[in-house]
């Protein structure tokens, strides 16, 4: 699990913190119990070293999950520092950079989120925060194996797509070759 985050934080942030999320969530089903998560989720793991590094890696989420008191809902700190980062940059590529693929992009998907917003009832959160609960939300259900709507699927289409342009924005950014001019 830690080297799927890993990867997935070096290649799509937008993943990497759907995959957090998951974990948290899978956390607090296991009631922060590390003897069930060994013998009910890595057990598989055969490499010592890869079991202690998964082990280590799930003991410092539970540790701060607990100390941020986050047992039976919400994101780690790091989540939201992300989060705001994303919002940051986004605000960039719309406002300062003026990078109109992006801006199509989020044309596209901010009628989806105000209308998840809505259909939520959530209190007002910043549109990729409201994008990825959405995601979520619809994988969740997915991997309950309820049926997912022609439209709903049209829906989150749009939003993965805006999430993945901005995540690509993301890592270019951090790898200092975000373009400056559009």
């Amino acid at each position: 699990m830690f080297k799927i985050a890993e990867e997935k934080r070096r290649q799509n942030i937008a993943e990497y913190l759907l995959f957090v999320w998951q974990m948290e969530d899978l956390l607090r089903g296991l009631d922060f119990d590390m003897k069930r998560l060994v013998d009910e989720i890595l057990a598989s793991i055969d490499d010592e070293d890869e079991l202690g590094e998964n082990i280590g890696w799930f003991q410092k989420m539970i540790n701060s999950m607990k100390s941020s008191r986050l047992q039976v809902s919400g994101h780690l700190p790091e989540t939201y520092e992300i989060l705001n980062e994303l919002q940051l940059l986004q605000h960039t590529l719309l406002n300062v950079l003026g990078d109109a693929n992006f801006k199509k992009y989020h044309a596209a998907a901010k009628p989806v989120i105000e209308e998840f917003r809505l259909k939520a009832e959530q209190i007002p959160r910043g549109d990729i925060e409201t994008a990825l609960t959405a995601v979520y939300g619809i994988l969740t259900l997915k991997l309950a194996g309820k049926e997912i709507s022609a439209e709903t699927k049209e829906a989150v289409s749009t939003l993965t797509a805006y999430l993945a342009q901005l995540a690509r924005s993301y890592h270019a950014m951090k790898r200092g070759q975000l373009p400056l001019n559009n």
